[in-house]
Protein backbone atom coordinates (compact mmCIF):
# COMPACT_ATOMS: atom_id res chain seq x y z
CA UNK A 1 0.00 0.00 0.00
CA UNK A 2 1.56 3.22 -1.13
CA UNK A 3 2.47 5.75 1.71
CA UNK A 4 -0.04 8.77 0.66
CA UNK A 5 -2.97 6.32 1.12
CA UNK A 6 -2.12 4.96 4.70
CA UNK A 7 -1.38 8.74 5.36
CA UNK A 8 -4.40 9.91 3.99
CA UNK A 9 -6.17 7.26 6.34
CA UNK A 10 -4.34 8.60 9.48
CA UNK A 11 -5.10 12.09 8.55
CA UNK A 12 -8.97 11.45 8.07
CA UNK A 13 -8.95 9.36 11.79
CA UNK A 14 -7.33 12.39 13.42
CA UNK A 15 -9.70 14.95 11.89
CA UNK A 16 -12.71 13.18 12.62
CA UNK A 17 -11.65 12.82 16.32
CA UNK A 18 -10.78 16.94 15.92
CA UNK A 19 -14.24 17.09 15.16
CA UNK A 20 -15.31 15.37 18.37
CA UNK A 21 -12.86 16.26 20.93
CA UNK A 22 -13.88 19.98 19.82
CA UNK A 23 -16.74 20.28 22.07
CA UNK A 24 -14.81 19.24 25.27
CA UNK A 25 -11.87 21.54 24.15
CA UNK A 26 -14.89 24.45 24.23
CA UNK A 27 -15.45 23.79 27.86
CA UNK A 28 -11.90 23.77 28.39
CA UNK A 29 -10.14 20.47 28.62
CA UNK A 30 -10.71 16.49 27.85
CA UNK A 31 -9.07 13.49 29.49
CA UNK A 32 -9.27 9.76 28.25
CA UNK A 33 -8.29 6.73 29.32
CA UNK A 34 -5.44 5.61 26.90
CA UNK A 35 -6.70 2.07 26.53
CA UNK A 36 -10.05 3.96 24.91
CA UNK A 37 -8.36 5.34 21.87
CA UNK A 38 -7.00 3.33 19.09
CA UNK A 39 -3.81 5.77 19.24
CA UNK A 40 -2.33 8.44 21.92
CA UNK A 41 -0.52 10.14 19.54
CA UNK A 42 -3.07 10.43 16.88
CA UNK A 43 -5.65 11.10 19.86
CA UNK A 44 -3.27 14.05 21.27
CA UNK A 45 -2.58 15.51 17.47
CA UNK A 46 -6.22 15.33 16.48
CA UNK A 47 -6.67 17.65 20.68
CA UNK A 48 -4.13 19.67 18.52
CA UNK A 49 -5.89 19.99 15.61
CA UNK A 50 -8.99 21.15 16.76
CA UNK A 51 -7.85 24.16 18.61
CA UNK A 52 -5.96 25.24 15.77
CA UNK A 53 -8.83 25.53 14.18
CA UNK A 54 -10.04 27.67 16.75
CA UNK A 55 -6.93 29.59 17.12
CA UNK A 56 -6.62 28.33 20.87
CA UNK A 57 -3.78 27.14 22.48
CA UNK A 58 -3.54 23.69 23.57
CA UNK A 59 -1.30 21.73 25.97
CA UNK A 60 -1.77 17.91 25.77
CA UNK A 61 0.35 15.26 27.72
CA UNK A 62 0.04 11.61 29.19
CA UNK A 63 0.38 10.65 32.73
CA UNK A 64 2.93 8.60 33.86
CA UNK A 65 1.85 5.22 34.73
CA UNK A 66 -2.23 6.21 34.85
CA UNK A 67 -2.96 5.17 31.46
CA UNK A 68 -4.05 8.78 30.60
CA UNK A 69 -4.28 11.10 28.01
CA UNK A 70 -5.10 15.06 28.30
CA UNK A 71 -5.41 18.41 25.89
CA UNK A 72 -6.39 21.78 28.05
CA UNK A 73 -6.68 24.89 26.26
CA UNK A 74 -4.09 27.50 27.56
CA UNK A 75 -4.67 30.40 25.54
CA UNK A 76 -5.14 33.90 27.60
CA UNK A 77 -8.93 34.15 26.44
CA UNK A 78 -9.86 31.67 27.46
CA UNK A 79 -8.61 31.96 30.76
CA UNK A 80 -10.01 34.99 31.54
CA UNK A 81 -13.69 34.02 31.10
CA UNK A 82 -12.91 30.97 33.53
CA UNK A 83 -11.49 33.31 35.51
CA UNK A 84 -14.41 35.75 35.60
CA UNK A 85 -11.87 38.48 34.58
CA UNK A 86 -12.28 41.31 32.29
Amino acid sequence: MPASKVTDLRQRRIERLADELEPYLRRGHVIVEIDRVPSAEEWRAAARLATRRNGWQVRTGMSRGRGRAYAARVDPEFERSWNGSP
